[in-house]
């Protein structure tokens, strides 16, 4: 089970302000507590304790009965080796959401890193109006610096994209004039072979040039009738390639606007703080 705390929400209540940890069933149940450990296929809560705390109930929830699950305003859980979960702030968080999506951009994983990116922007200005002025400031910052790492990480997977093709159109390129060049050579073997039978120039081991040429023609067919069904593969893939650059470079165009608009509320959070 991999449960990722990021993107959750129950109700429409953000993970961040939440008054405690909750888990949401399936049924429609939500329990609230403190989750202690998330382990591979279930969830651990502690739900209530004594005065002293040397009693505590604690529900271990299988995942199959979770709809979603998150943690509060001062426990924005990572899970540790043993199951251990670990507390972080809001703004560290979120520091961790960004490292977490630039390893996923490192590995080559565009499309998570590019949501997480944008998922930590989000994030950051969730709760704008309740915060002190440098604060805000501070959030509208990391939102314009989360934006920019979402546009880079657009941007990188347009030129994989680019790089990609390229490579798949020079390899066919180069397996069609492969094709092509042992097709004339094929060609050019024949006509030496019906020139010298029309000179009647009979010799030892002709059957057996013969013989040969047929083999080459059959396999020469062969070859030709794999590389269109390859060509055809290609065509498709490199029409699903198309598609996406297409919907990259919208998204870039968008998120180069949201960044414009990002940086221009932080610099105005920022001369607002400094009039103070």
């Amino acid at each position: 089970m991999k449960l990722k705390i990021l993107c959750l929400c129950w109700m429409g209540v953000t993970p961040l302000f939440l008054s405690a940890d909750v888990i949401a069933l399936k049924n429609g149940t939500r329990i609230d507590g403190k989750i202690l450990a998330e382990n591979e296929d279930s969830l651990e809560i502690e739900i209530g304790k004594n005065e002293t705390g040397t009693i505590r109930r604690v529900l271990i929830i299988h995942s199959s009965e979770i709809a979603s699950w998150a943690a509060d305003q001062e426990g924005r859980m990572l899970k540790e080796s043993g199951g251990e979960v670990h507390r972080l702030g809001g703004t560290a968080y979120i520091e961790r959401l960004l490292q977490e999506a630039e390893g996923e951009i490192g590995e080559g994983q565009y499309d998570r890193g590019i949501q997480q990116f944008g998922e930590a922007a989000d994030l950051a200005v969730s709760q704008l109006d309740g915060l002190a002025p440098a604060d805000k400031a501070e959030a509208l910052k990391i939102r314009a610096h989360a934006l920019r790492l979402q546009l880079a990480a657009l941007e990188g997977k347009s030129e994989w994209i680019d790089k990609k093709t390229d490579g798949v159109v020079e390899e066919m390129d180069s397996a069609r004039k492969k094709l092509e060049k042992e097709i004339e050579e094929l060609k050019d073997a024949k006509a030496d072979f019906q020139n010298e039978r029309e000179k009647e120039n009979i010799q030892l081991g002709q059957r057996h040039k013969q013989n040969d040429l047929v083999k080459r023609e059959e396999e020469l067919l062969q070859k030709q009738y794999l590389f269109k069904e390859r060509q055809a593969a290609v065509e498709k893939g490199m029409a699903e390639f198309e598609k996406e650059q297409v919907k990259t470079k919208t998204q870039i165009k968008l998120v180069q606007e949201r960044v414009d608009q990002a940086e221009d509320d932080a610099k105005a959070a920022e001369r607002e703080l400094r009039k103070r």
